[in-house]
């Protein structure tokens, strides 16, 4: 396979590997805008070295201080665009199949400008079966409401 620009720019997108590039070394080389054609196999060492320095620089970022049982940090670095996809994409993944299997019947009542799924807070509430001013007060704890209130309305599901 030869990898071109666009190729380069969807995988690093969508946090995936191209061709005999790992999902990590496709979004350093896009971020670095190194040219397709030095991207090609054999991959020259001078040029592993660097999207690996740079790919380690981002797991750095995105993990760093982070202790295993933070599950909030996490979820919320996973949200956070100026990580790279390739390293949030996975645990958004995750996510989705755990709301889907634990809540299957909890519904998106729209998405975002970005394309995510936006929840009303009555159906959150009915899916844990707990009042919504318990998870206002949650929100508040965690230093959330003001998101949550500030979010746009969402665009409606038909």
């Amino acid at each position: 396979m030869t990898i071109t620009r666009e190729s380069l720019t969807q995988a690093a997108t969508h946090g995936q590997p191209l061709d005999h590039l790992t999902a990590g070394q496709v979004w350093a080389a896009h971020k670095l805008a190194i040219p397709p054609e030095r991207l090609q196999r054999p991959l020259a060492s001078h040029i592993g070295i660097l999207l690996e320095n740079v790919e380690r620089k981002a797991r750095r970022h995105f993990f760093g201080g982070v202790e295993r049982s933070d599950t909030d940090t996490m979820i919320a670095r996973a949200y956070d665009e100026q990580h790279p996809p390739f390293l949030r994409l996975p645990i958004l993944e995750v996510l989705r199949q755990g709301m889907d299997e634990h809540f299957p019947d909890l519904k998106p009542a729209g998405y975002d400008d970005q394309g995510q799924a936006v929840y009303a807070l009555a159906d959150i509430a009915q899916a844990l079966d707990v009042p919504e001013d318990e998870l206002l007060d949650h929100a508040e704890q965690q230093g959330m409401l003001d998101q949550i209130k500030q979010t746009p309305a969402p665009h409606r599901v038909h």
